[in-house]
């Protein structure tokens, strides 16, 4: 079978690559036969790879995934749920680093596990800037510092916090205010050359996207954040969320220009990265999980 983007030759007629297909532009119409290719479908493709992972015989070829670009899963490698459960119970927020620059391969490994994270539709559109220039961290710093004490002014006043109720809404406006004195207290305590927004990291690591046309823009963004995370975790360094570096971006493009994204980027995420100068021992209880189950009649 042939069509413009797919071609199955030497097929065992399992019909797994129409199971795996999501968007059913594989087809099998009966057991036993040869999967065609719905050509009525196929520029709804997503280019997700699923018909040439599951194919047990490498007998289909798409032309999004030439040759060596298709590996076999390593399975004796492939870790075990409790091992996989023992890294997100013992990966913590580590926010004291070594005076230690973190090698460009292991920035490099981080980086791979996080470009792997799922995204919605198969856009795979997170972007990513590495910043290690001390000088660019203390600019992202005091840009970050700038607009959390921004961010927080108008929760000084009753006119400025319903403003903020008729912009974000009561719940909205609600969460912010409880962080106004915070956020204020950071960008005092940066001021005055405490900086706990980026805590001297050596890396800060941003998560970027064009979002223009990018519906999953910033779940892709954080998944990958997650990936990052936990592959930094298992290569002994440690990192943390640096959220306040998102919120104010949400709002400011100056960081993303600073980092010099093209117009129409934003950032979705940042991680701070380095060496560690903490070394857990436990990890504690989190809330039970809230859980409805709906079961069957």
């Amino acid at each position: 079978m042939k069509s413009g983007m797919m071609r199955i030759f030497l097929c065992e007629k399992c019909g797994l690559c129409a199971m795996a297909c999501a968007l059913k532009i594989l087809k099998q119409e009966e057991k036993g036969t040869i999967p065609r290719v719905d050509e009525a479908r196929l520029k709804s493709c997503v280019r997700c790879g699923q018909c040439v992972a599951i194919c047990p015989r490498g007998a289909l070829s798409h032309s999004h995934f030439p040759a060596g670009t298709v590996h076999p899963i390593r399975s004796e490698i492939v870790p075990t749920y409790d091992q996989v459960l023992e890294l997100i119970r013992s990966r913590r927020s580590k926010r004291a680093y070594k005076e230690k620059p973190v090698e460009q391969d292991a920035i490099e490994k981080v980086l791979e596990a996080a470009r792997f994270g799922p995204s919605g539709h198969n856009e795979q559109s997170t972007e990513f800037v590495v910043v290690q220039d001390p000088e660019t961290r203390r600019e992202i710093g005091a840009l970050t510092a700038k607009g959390l004490r921004k961010l927080a002014q108008p929760f000084k006043s009753a006119i400025g916090r319903m403003i903020m109720r008729r912009v974000l809404g009561p719940r909205g406006a609600a969460y912010l205010g409880e962080m106004a004195p915070e956020m204020e207290g950071l960008a005092d305590l940066y001021d005055k050359g405490t900086d706990l927004i980026l805590r001297e990291a050596p890396v800060l690591l941003l998560f970027c996207a064009d979002s223009v046309g990018g519906t999953f823009a910033g779940t892709n963004a954080n998944i990958a954040v997650h990936n990052a995370a936990l592959a930094a975790e298992a290569l002994g360094l440690g990192c943390y969320y640096a959220g306040f570096v998102v919120i104010v971006s949400e709002r400011d493009d100056s960081i993303a220009r600073l980092v010099g994204l093209p117009e129409t980027h934003k950032i979705y995420g940042a991680l701070a990265m380095g060496y560690s100068r903490l070394k857990f021992k436990n990890w504690q209880e989190r809330k039970p999980a809230s859980v409805t189950w709906l079961e069957p009649a």
